[in-house]
């Protein structure tokens, strides 16, 4: 039996029991005793005296496969490759040991993490994105007749948008995404920000189509997350089923309060406007379109407020997006600004797993869990800022340490 001590921190457990001082034993990869009186010759421990311990952070909003808004179909697949990879591996050294991938990823990338030939996180892949026919996600030129989206060159690994039109077309993209192994299904209901033609108010797909999609995901068990920024697609997914909703942006009380009725879950993705605002010259994102972003990142930071005020399940997504995925945490700091720390870690945890249906296996640090876990050395109680300022002192995967000082 392989036995790890941590021993003398913090324990920020996600439950909603307040900090205490504990000590923590893992037992071949899960959480065995929380608490004193375990002997310390039974296995190795860490003396972690003034570190804080946390449950590995989950990100529900990942893109570890968008590497570029424009031109990634120019890469070669090795660069692409290479560089999936790298966005992995540096995702569990900020102490992420889940990611929900909401577009490109398919299964192979699962299998090689599985296989131990790639560093990272549990990934749970969505495949292609389903989107709408001259809608947010289809990148063909506005003169082009071609009916599908340009391949970014790197299929198996990386793939493009899926265009669909009819309740028939959203089956068919939603059995070829279980077929390549996602675990769930993302679909664009509203606009986007950064693409043309698709204001963030217009609603996307009709709800007999998200329907479709819907009902076929439960049919394999699982379920369908949709990119709804206002109030027309958002309330369509909700007639058609949907229980899971990305952004959540710019809705209105009356939206937010049929969230709160229905019992669905809403992910807030403020780092990722955090991002884009830093330098968009690089992003290439067109001049007209920056008053755009900072309408978005005000209204974004009043709906968490509202959603969080109303008792409604908030996740957590940085949907990060490039080569340099550097910022995952920053995530749980900015949403910390708005809702409180405690409230942040545990949407990035407890509730993130909840949404995922992982609740039983991750998410929280209690006695039977996977020993998933991340530690910040000082306390995190005192000083909030060390969560997405500075990177954690050692990240534990699955009772194994993967990262350490």
């Amino acid at each position: 039996m392989t036995v790890i001590g941590l021993r003398g921190a913090t324990i920020f457990d996600a439950t909603g029991r307040e900090p205490r001082r504990a000590d923590v034993w893992l037992r071949d990869g899960t959480i065995g005793e929380i608490g004193g009186g375990v002997p310390a010759g039974d296995g190795d421990a860490l003396d972690l005296d003034g570190h804080t311990v946390l449950p590995g952070f989950i990100d529900a909003h990942a893109h570890v496969g968008l590497l570029s808004l424009y031109g990634q179909a120019a890469w070669s697949d090795a660069e692409q490759a290479a560089y999936v990879f790298r966005n992995l591996r540096e995702s569990l050294d900020q102490g992420f040991t889940t990611l929900r991938d909401l577009g490109g990823i398919d299964g192979g990338v699962v299998k090689a993490i599985r296989a131990g030939l790639v560093e990272g996180p549990r990934v749970l892949p969505s495949g292609q994105i389903l989107s709408q026919i001259g809608g947010h996600g289809d990148m063909r030129p506005r003169a082009s007749d071609e009916p599908e989206n340009p391949s970014f060159g790197c299929g198996g690994l990386v793939r493009n948008h899926a265009l669909c039109t009819g309740t028939d077309q959203v089956r068919a993209a939603v059995r070829t995404q279980f077929r390549r192994g996602a675990t769930q299904i993302k679909m664009f209901v509203t606009g986007g920000v950064l693409s043309e033609g698709d204001p963030l108010d217009v609603p996307q797909f009709t709800v007999e189509e998200i329907r479709a999609a819907h009902e076929e995901a439960a049919g394999h068990g699982s379920y369908v997350t949709v990119h709804a920024h206002s109030d027309a697609g958002l309330l369509r997914a909700l007639e058609a089923g949907v229980r899971s909703f990305e952004h959540a942006s710019m809705i209105s009380e009356e939206a937010a309060q049929a969230l709160k009725r229905a019992g669905a879950f809403a992910v807030p993705t403020l780092a990722v406007d955090e991002v884009l605002a830093s330098d968009p010259a690089s992003w290439g994102v067109p001049a007209h379109l920056l008053d755009d972003l900072d309408d978005l990142r005000d209204s974004q930071r009043r709906s968490v407020r509202m959603l969080f005020g109303l008792g409604v399940p908030l996740g957590s997504g940085a949907d990060l997006i490039g080569v340099e995925q550097r910022s995952r945490a920053r995530q749980i700091y900015l949403m910390a600004k708005e809702i409180g720390l405690a409230n942040a870690i545990e949407s990035a945890t407890r509730v993130n797993a909840e949404l995922m249906g992982l609740a039983g296996r991750v998410g929280t640090i209690e006695t039977g869990k996977i020993a998933d876990l991340v530690v910040y050395e000082g306390d995190a109680a005192v000083d909030p800022e060390i969560i997405g300022t500075r990177p954690p002192a050692y990240v534990i995967q699955g009772g194994r340490i993967v990262r350490r000082p």
